[in-house]
């Protein structure tokens, strides 16, 4: 055995403000590297070195490509409202040199528009002056970056002028999705109404739902008006549209049975969760799972398009109300996913830590409802809904540590949270006006492609199961298999035979030996009887007595053409019954015996490092490796029946080295983890 010691000591440059000693340790020996780094006071081998740069790197990457495909959305999303850019001047959309409108398409009304706060111009008779011009999609309340002079909530109109739009069937004119209440008007006359406007602040009734008519416009100029109030939100933040009549109803159909249809999948999945832990013994999955799934499934019922169907099931809430519980889903969201992916694969999360998140979380929910009115806007509810993006690092960063130590299914679980955090994190943009084109489906279907995973996930698992079940009673029936097989190789007429006619021969010549005899024949008579009542492993020491009478009755036939050698360095341990002992018969009986001059068979055993071994050897006749056959034509313990045993019993492995004409060598390598229950 080498060693080789190697210190290294570096000092750190003089802006870090600190000292940094690094104390590197190689030993090398034959069978084993290993490098120990003290760091900061903390020691870590090489593996953990290197895990942990895999992880950093794994975190690094779920980030960009986090960041990209949301920089993606936004980059086409607003290639594509380019495309159908409309010119405008002095609040009038100029559709002439637009792209020709069709079923399949529709128009942003994005740009310039007047604005009356505290005005509903067809309420009013004059014609007074806008407060502004104020671009839509915005909040009247402004952002951290632009103020304006409007608080939030309250009640104000957008008017603007469209010309040269050519379409002859009829139109629709919506604001999908929009959390304040809100009445369109074209040339002074209603074609789209949700919700119920009012003057006085509290008496807002907003819905996610929509009343609209056909409108039929010709290539003059019309006049659209959009009157809006609320609570506490503030104006057109989303996106004006007008499209084909049957065209935008189709398609707003569509995805809302899209999204029941996803609602639907996930409950269902989380139903058969629910009754699997229930009803079924085995773990196959965390309990938080199905807690997961229905808060999932609740997200997509509140918010946008399920809304306008689920608000009667919720006594007519007020859309705006709801956008609070949408917004507190996201922190229960992230918080279920800590506790689930914790349980999931095992992680150390501790306790203080969970309790800090929870607490920050309930925090950031119930400050969000106290917030004032000068603050309470769509940008402050996406700024809030992005800071649990610290479960999500927290999440994703244990996550990766899992992948770098290679376990099980930390990949695809990693790869889920992905989908999770990208839907999540597209409809707080959306439903804030962040995206101003529309992309409401997409939370769906990133939470059906997250469940799809998980599903994935545990069916393998439950698969696994299933398998290592079918296995262990596989294994049951082989064990009682090989008990039988080895009562009948093991007690065949033929050992007995011999085994009696030596004895009585002995009796004349040699009384005193052929008493010995029959004691160690007795012993193992015995020993053979008591093996098929074991089911797990014994001493070696009792394997090696058996083995013992068994070789000296043997020793009594086959006189000077046998010699049995022991080197026995290490007895503690545990084998299976009967194990090592046909190995030893096969060298007598298949090995030395065979030669006319006879032979020697070798018994040893040592520890070395994380192994027992066990080697049993001879100088015989040898075989061919690659086809075992029956010498004797009838049926015994064989070496595949040997090796099975150990590999499922001791976590084991068996070798075989055999050279025809040289002799044969069998080594079994035991853990020395599965022989706790043997040593001391």
């Amino acid at each position: 055995m080498k060693r080789l010691y190697l210190y290294a000591c570096t000092l750190s440059t003089q802006n870090l403000g600190k000292m940094l000693v690094l104390f590197c340790k190689f030993r090398y020996n034959v069978n084993r590297f290993d490098f120990y780094a003290i760091t900061g006071g903390k020691v870590m081998t090489l593996q953990r070195l290197l895990q942990k740069q895999k992880s950093n790197l794994l975190l690094l990457g779920f980030v960009i490509l986090s960041v990209s495909v949301l920089v993606g959305m936004l980059f086409f999303g607003n290639r594509s409202l380019e495309n159908d850019n409309i010119r405008q001047t002095a609040q009038t959309f100029d559709f002439s040199e637009a792209r020709p409108l069709n079923e399949t398409h529709h128009y942003y009304l994005r740009g310039d528009w007047e604005f009356y706060y505290g005005c509903l111009l067809t309420q009013t008779a004059d014609a007074p002056t806008p407060d502004a011009t104020i671009a839509v999609p915005s909040s009247w309340a402004g952002s951290p970056a632009h103020s304006m002079p409007y608080d939030n909530g309250g009640y104000a109109s957008y008017r603007c002028y469209v010309q040269g739009l050519q379409y002859k069937k009829p139109l629709k004119i919506t604001v999908p999705n929009l959390a304040c209440a809100y009445r369109i008007y074209v040339d002074r006359v209603l074609v789209a109404e949700s919700g119920v406007v009012s003057e006085t602040r509290g008496e807002t009734q907003t819905s996610a739902a929509a009343h609209h008519e056909k409108v039929y416009l010709d290539e003059g100029t019309h006049e659209i008006i959009i009157e809006v109030s609320a609570d506490a939100f503030s104006g057109l933040y989303l996106t004006p549209i007008v499209a084909d009549y049957a065209f935008e109803t189709a398609y707003a159909n569509g995805f809302l049975g899209l999204r029941f249809a996803l609602i639907g999948i996930i409950l269902y999945a989380a139903a058969v969760l629910a009754i699997l832990s229930l009803y079924s013994k085995t773990r196959y999955f965390s309990p938080w799972l199905t807690v997961m799934f229905v808060a999932l499934a609740l997200r997509m019922l509140i918010s946008t398009e399920g809304y306008a169907i689920a608000q009667p099931l919720f006594g007519n809430l007020s859309y705006e109300k709801i956008f609070m519980f949408s917004f507190a889903s996201t922190f229960i969201i992230k918080l279920i996913a800590v506790i689930y992916f914790r349980d999931e694969l095992k992680l150390q999360v501790s306790l203080p830590s969970m309790a800090l998140l929870s607490v920050s979380f309930l925090l950031a929910v119930i400050s969000m409802d106290f917030m004032p009115h000068a603050v309470y806007t769509n940008y402050y509810f996406l700024v809030w809904q992005l800071f649990s993006t610290v479960a999500d690092l927290y999440v994703v960063n244990k996550l990766c540590q899992s992948l770098a130590k290679g376990e099980k299914n930390a990949g695809l679980l990693c790869l889920s949270y992905l989908f999770l955090f990208v839907g999540i994190t597209v409809d707080a943009l959306y439903t804030c006006g962040m995206m101003p084109f529309r992309c409401s489906s997409f939370m769906p279907v990133a939470f059906a492609l997250f469940a799809l995973f998980i599903t994935i996930i545990h069916a393998k698992n439950a698969a696994d199961i299933y398998k290592r079940a079918q296995q262990a009673k596989d294994l049951e029936r082989e064990l009682e298999k090989a008990n039988m097989a080895v009562m009948i190789s093991q007690i065949q007429p033929h050992f007995l035979y011999n085994a009696l006619n030596t004895i009585k021969s002995l009796i004349r010549r040699d009384p005193k030996t052929a008493e010995q005899a029959v004691i160690d024949f007795s012993y193992y008579l015995r020993g053979n009887m008591d093996s098929l009542q074991q089911t797990e492993p014994i001493p070696f020491r009792t394997e090696l007595q058996h083995i013992q009478y068994y070789c000296k009755i043997e020793l009594l036939r086959f006189s000077d053409k046998l010699r049995i050698e022991y080197e026995i360095e290490e007895d503690n341990f545990t084998v299976p019954t009967l194990s090592i002992q046909p190995l030893v018969e096969n060298a007598i009986k298949h090995g030395v015996t065979k030669r006319p001059e006879g032979g020697t068979v070798k018994l040893s055993t040592r520890k070395d490092g994380a192994y027992y071994i066990v080697t049993v050897s001879d100088d015989g006749v040898g075989f061919d490796t690659d086809a075992v056959p029956n010498a004797d034509g009838r049926t015994h313990v064989g070496l595949s029946n040997i090796r099975y045993r150990f590999e499922n019993m001791m976590q084991g492995k068996v070798t075989v080295e055999s050279t025809p004409g040289s002799g044969t060598t069998v080594t079994v390598y035991i853990p020395v983890s599965a022989n706790t229950k043997g040593e001391g």
